[in-house]
């Protein structure tokens, strides 16, 4: 495993961590961004939570599959590059 996919991937499962205690948390000032206050001045508060839910779970998704090394097929660590030349 490389150590650039490990902070990566750490970082990434960290805000997942961080938007689920926002979504599920008492916590107030997150929703004043810009983007999650539109959603929630049109939509309400509940799909605003429902908002930072999603961010979390596809962070976690990024997160776990970073982790895992799974990349794309085009896509090949730096180690692999240098061994076909």
């Amino acid at each position: 495993m490389i150590h650039d996919d490990t902070l990566v991937g750490s970082l990434a499962l960290l805000i997942a961590a961080i938007t689920t205690a926002i979504a599920i948390g008492p916590w107030m000032a997150p929703y004043q961004i810009r983007s999650i206050a539109a959603i929630q001045k049109h939509y309400g508060l509940l799909v605003a939570r429902c908002a930072w839910l999603l961010i979390a779970f596809l962070s976690a998704i990024c997160g776990a599959a970073i982790l895992n090394g799974i990349r794309p097929t085009y896509a090949s660590p730096p180690a692999t590059l240098n061994q076909n030349q």
